[in-house]
């Protein structure tokens, strides 16, 4: 492990002579980034869809970590992938001269990128990739020193982000049952869990110990079959211990609005099986429970929506797990029952702990929908509102969560959520 690592650090020191430097930048490059951050609101779109376009059909060896579908405009709706790109580029030169505040999406991304195995190389070719687009949009208005200035700034972050990634992945691979890129893992268990969703029970190849890893966190699995060569990361939907991993997958149907079936959890849900082989990127993500959530006074609210389930599983598992004492509120919501996932589970748990509450809520058959969960709803069952929150769901519904707890004037490192897939703004 020691010897990759020490690998990492050379290629590093090689991508940073090349193009990318961690070096302060000019007052010059600066102050013509953030000038163009009104261009950007309005361009930002068509400048990464731009970009993604020609990168990736001229770079065969960067498709596997993008879904494919976060490239479609579906229903006049923008590209997630593209879009979650732009408002990073906005917010980057809104903020070039305070970087401090975007801190935490700077850790988001560089954790994502550890469990995916991205690598300074590939800075290069997004680097090389971004520019050529700014200057194709925006034609004579990107001038000469406007793309020495985003240039600098663009592969002065990449020296930010390298630096972060080379110390997540050094940390993990030095710890007890840690790696590095990609690791044999076979399915132990296959577990239908409802219609929709399966559980797949992961152990090593070769019989050694794995990571542990923080309960909310994600794994990435990679396929490299003659059908499937992609990797998606996917929850760890139970707490660690055990020396397996769980990750549980929703079959991704082709959605009403015309986006494609998954490519991913469908040959999962149809073609893998007990004893068949996958690979795993270390576990990652930010959107974690720990001792500090348990050791305060407040109350703890776990809220999911669909698939969203996954992290809050692991959460609740960890809390009664490890004992935590402080009343626990659940609340799950669902189509139906026909597509919810572990609800024993849930009922046995609450059954056991008397300060454990699960609410389950459902909506007609065909959507899930803001009759199932609304502000109105959510106030009457949480009569106590300074908690610490955890929600994970489609964004329509953490949108409705989030701005009722800001109503309720949440502090916000209490106010705890994520994503499945680029983020985007609530």
């Amino acid at each position: 492990m020691l010897s990759k690592a020490i690998r990492r650090v050379v290629l590093v020191t090689r991508v940073n002579k090349r193009n990318i430097s961690c070096n302060e930048l000019s007052s010059t490059t600066i102050n013509i980034v953030k000038s163009t951050a009104p261009v950007l609101a309005k361009t930002g779109y068509d400048i990464t869809k731009t970009m993604y376009n020609k990168m990736l059909s001229e770079n065969a060896e960067l498709r596997f970590l993008f879904n494919a579908s976060h490239q479609l405009e579906i229903k006049n709706e923008i590209a997630h992938q593209p879009r979650a790109l732009a408002c990073m580029m906005y917010n980057y030169a809104e903020n070039i001269d305070n970087l401090k505040l975007l801190e935490k999406a700077i850790e988001s991304v560089a954790q994502k990128h550890v469990s995916l195995f991205v690598l300074p190389e590939h800075y290069t070719i997004v680097g090389e990739n971004l520019l050529w687009a700014i200057k194709k949009v925006l034609g004579e208005k990107a001038t000469i020193p406007i793309l020495q200035a985003w240039k600098e700034a663009y592969f002065h972050l990449a020296g930010i982000f390298i630096k972060r990634e080379n110390e997540i992945r050094t940390n993990k691979a030095l710890q007890i049952g840690g790696w590095e890129g990609w690791r044999s893992f076979i399915v132990a268990r296959k577990v239908k869990e409802s219609s929709v969703i399966t559980s797949f029970y992961l152990k090593s190849k070769d019989g050694k110990p794995v990571l542990n890893y923080k309960p909310g966190q994600y794994t990435a699995l990679k396929l490299c079959t003659e059908k499937v060569k992609a990797c998606r990361n996917y929850t760890l939907s139970k707490a660690a211990g055990d020396n397996k991993y769980r990750i549980s997958v929703r079959r991704q149907e082709p959605a009403e609005k015309g986006a494609p079936p998954g490519l991913v959890s469908n040959f999962l849900h149809d073609h893998i099986n007990v004893n068949d082989e996958v690979l795993l990127g270390v576990p990652s993500g930010v959107f974690t429970f720990n001792h500090n959530h348990a050791n305060d006074e407040k109350p703890i609210v776990l809220m999911s929506a669909g698939v969203g389930l996954t992290p809050i599983v692991a959460m609740l598992d960890f809390i009664l797990k490890n004992n935590v004492k402080k009343s626990v509120t659940v609340i799950i919501s669902n189509r139906n029952k026909d597509v919810e996932a572990l609800h024993d589970w849930f009922v046995a748990s609450e059954e056991k702990h008397s300060n454990l509450q699960v609410v389950f809520l459902y909506d007609d058959p065909l959507r899930l929908s803001s009759k199932t969960l609304n502000a109105s709803k959510l106030d009457k069952l949480l009569p106590n509102k300074d908690c610490h929150y955890f929600f994970c769901g489609p964004q329509g519904y953490m949108k409705m969560v989030c701005e009722q707890l800001l109503k309720w004037k949440i502090p916000e490192d209490q106010i705890n959520y994520e994503y499945f897939g680029p983020t985007r703004p609530l």
